[in-house]
């Protein structure tokens, strides 16, 4: 997604032991997660900053801090990742004010997903004054073994496939969604299937992902690589953008 703005202040990576939603094993746990706060400015804001050389008229982030991990220890347990994400967007637009033109909300789960070495997270972008929100959740790294290839010797065992998925929903959508429960059935799906090509491998997953959360989403996106198809390349990548209907 193209930012509003190409003047951003971030704070990336901030680590935090928190409960949002149920864990691989189904419980309510403390989980580590990794949380990036995105501030899209007005381009007069970080100019006022860096003219008078004083980051009181950018973010004050060395507030910011606290006032979100004390928003999140008072949350805890969170319903979900989406809800923790929503709650942190309220706290850093109370922060910077009118000095932003969006803000872009990152939470990470390593652990999300037992399958996924990249875990699973929420994306949350909300323009200024907006009363809704660009959200995805997302899963990425799936380790899958997938039987495909054109030629009879590469058709004789499963070959891997790394996979990463954007659920985008619509922007009426309240209710929670079991995403761990959508990436499995696209899993199971996947791993179960034989095709020659990954474009193929790519478009039937979107099929089953679309399918299963056409109820409240609106697209997916899918991102495969197959990193022992060439030679003398890392990886064929194939990408695929779909909307999902009712």
């Amino acid at each position: 997604m193209q930012p509003p703005s190409p003047d951003i202040v971030s704070i990336e990576d901030l680590g935090l032991h928190t409960s949002s939603g149920v864990d691989i094993l189904g419980h309510r746990s403390l989980q580590p997660h990794k949380l990036s706060i995105h501030f899209h400015l007005h381009p007069t804001s970080l100019l006022l900053a860096a003219a008078t050389d004083d980051a009181r008229f950018s973010i004050r982030y060395w507030d910011l801090e606290d006032e979100v991990l004390g928003r999140i220890r008072a949350g805890v347990p969170w319903v979900s990742g989406r809800a923790l994400a929503r709650a942190v967007t309220g706290v850093a637009f109370a922060h910077a004010g009118d000095a932003v033109q969006e803000v872009r909300v990152v939470l990470e789960s390593p652990n999300g997903h037992r399958r996924a070495t990249g875990g699973m997270g929420w994306e949350l972008t909300t323009p200024h004054g907006a009363q809704s929100q660009d959200v995805l959740a997302f899963v990425r790294g799936l380790e899958l073994g997938v039987l495909m290839g054109g030629m009879e010797p590469e058709r004789q065992g499963k070959q891997r496939v790394v996979m990463d998925i954007w659920f985008r929903e619509k922007p009426e959508h309240a209710e929670e969604v079991d995403y761990a429960a959508l990436v499995d059935r696209v899993i199971e799906e996947t791993e179960s299937s034989a095709h020659r090509t990954l474009e193929r491998v790519v478009h039937e997953a979107a099929r089953v992902a679309c399918a299963a959360s056409s109820a409240h989403c609106k697209e997916v996106i899918i991102r495969a690589r197959r990193p022992s198809a060439m030679a003398f390349a890392d990886a064929l990548v194939v990408q695929l953008q779909r909307p999902c209907s009712t």
